[in-house]
């Protein structure tokens, strides 16, 4: 049996049209269909002029035209109606009434009202209601040896713009709608396409390696579109320094783990040249366990800093006392700093809860203390300050050793980081630790600081947010 698959269209033989043409095109549609289907409306409920009692006002300034006009053998009507709308700012409108032309000296606005003058016989006087104007009509009167009618109009209340619309032909007006909207359209796919097409350039830039790359312009913007290119911007530099962290981190391995493994296998080659000798094989032997030993503690750091750094919501969290815990780490570390005659001082205690991964806490503490035991010299102290202020757990911790300079103080959380003078990797550790130590109290939603204290050593300072609900049991 044969089965015949009919094969997608190629890139090049599909119809592609951007996302500016579709909005475009969609709010060009919307907007004519919308504008046709108001004129259908306006058309089906349109105003018609309606008749009344005629206005006085107005009856009485024709009057008072009339019997002027009626003195005169010989009337030009021009003039008169030119002298009309200076006095009286109204508009003097003229009708012949054997062949029903009407005129009309300024016709702006005044179609719809000439329209209905030439199609209407008006015998009695009455005043006309067009919304935007009053028309007034007098009795036919005799004047040039012939029979005329006139029409008083008071001043338009429709806006210019729309007398000057209504003067123009429907198929004028239908162009300038198709201008307007296009115009508008245009400007409201623009500023929607815009924003959405800079967000995919920075993405395909992003795409092919530049991790610098942002979004520098609508991220101003007070939109949606400036909510969403911030977001963008947020994660794209997180992406940027998890990448950065990962290579960083990917070369400082690799130069660690260099050193290591050149002394094991010279150390296990001076074993096998030695194999007669039993003192120098187990020297070298016992070397070779010590850098593995080495190795295996600086991948364990190595993992579990990635873990830290990648699993922000993946801990395990319980009620801890914080007092027994800060115990609990000071009696493990002592043991390490009996053989320094190094003693660890409690200063404070307090009666408070958190919520935290005894585990992790535990780590960053044994860390920080640790180091500081570490780099304290021969029969000196290590002052452990616990305290609590504005619902907040501060830990401190102090040596006096040689501390750090000032301008690497800032570097010493980075991985693998070791100070040259006094700390170097002669002293041991994999230079990973207060990195697992930042990570861990960050995920504790705390803060650690370093800072140098006078004459002499190194303060770190952890602070961790108090947990204000009851211990559970």
């Amino acid at each position: 049996m044969i089965t015949l698959v009919q094969l997608a269209p190629t890139a090049k033989n599909r119809f592609y049209l951007g996302i500016s043409s579709k909005l475009f095109i969609t709010f060009w549609l919307v907007i004519l269909t919308s504008v046709l289907l108001s004129s259908l409306v306006t058309v089906q409920l349109r105003h018609n002029p309606s008749q009344a009692q005629a206005n006085p006002e107005q009856s009485a300034l024709l009057s008072l035209y009339i019997n002027k006009l009626a003195n005169k053998k010989k009337v030009n009507f021009n003039e008169v109606q030119n002298s009309f709308f200076r006095k009286n700012k109204q508009h003097l409108i003229i009708k012949k009434v054997t062949n029903n032309k009407v005129t009309v000296l300024r016709n702006r606005g005044l179609s719809e009202v000439k329209s209905y003058l030439e199609n209407n016989e008006l015998d009695n006087p009455v005043t006309i209601d067009f919304i935007y104007t009053l028309v007034t009509s007098s009795l036919p009167l005799t004047i040039n040896e012939q029979q005329i009618q006139l029409f008083v109009a008071s001043k338009f209340q429709r806006k210019r713009i729309v007398s000057w619309v209504n003067q123009l032909p429907i198929p004028l007006r239908v162009v300038l709608l198709l201008i307007i909207s296009f115009l508008c359209c245009g400007l409201l796919a623009k500023s929607f396409s815009t924003p959405l097409i800079a967000i995919q350039k920075v993405s395909k830039k992003i795409g092919e390696g530049k991790l610098d790359s942002r979004i520098t312009k609508f991220d101003q913007r007070s939109d949606e579109f400036g909510a969403l290119a911030i977001s963008f911007n947020k994660m794209a530099e997180q992406l940027e320094n998890n990448i950065t962290t990962h290579q960083r981190l990917l070369a400082d391995v690799s130069h660690e783990l260099r050193s290591p493994l050149t002394r094991l296998q010279l150390a296990v080659a001076l074993a096998e040249r030695n194999i007669g000798d039993t003192l120098e094989q187990q020297k070298h032997l016992s070397r070779c366990e010590a850098e593995v030993e080495r190795l295996e503690e600086m991948i364990t750091d190595v993992l579990t800093l990635s873990r830290l750094e990648h699993n922000h919501t993946n801990y395990s969290a319980d009620y801890i006392e914080m007092s027994n815990l800060v115990r609990q780490v000071i009696s493990n570390c002592q043991y390490f700093a009996t053989s320094k005659n190094v003693t660890i001082n409690l200063v404070g205690t307090i009666n408070c809860v958190i919520l935290a991964d005894s585990k992790l806490l535990d780590s960053a503490i044994s860390n920080v203390l640790n180091n500081a035991v570490k780099y304290s010299p021969y029969q000196q102290s290590v002052t452990v300050e616990l305290s609590k202020i504005d619902e907040q757990i501060i830990l401190i911790i102090s040596d006096f050793g040689s501390g750090v300079p000032d301008n690497m103080i800032e570097k010493l959380f980075a991985p693998f980081f070791r100070v040259a003078d006094g700390r170097e990797r002669s002293s041991g550790g994999t230079g990973l630790g207060l990195a697992i130590a930042q990570q861990a109290i960050t995920l504790h939603q705390g803060t650690i600081t370093v800072q140098n204290i006078n004459p002499t050593g190194l303060q770190v300072t952890i602070t961790l947010p108090l947990l204000k609900a009851p211990l559970r049991n």
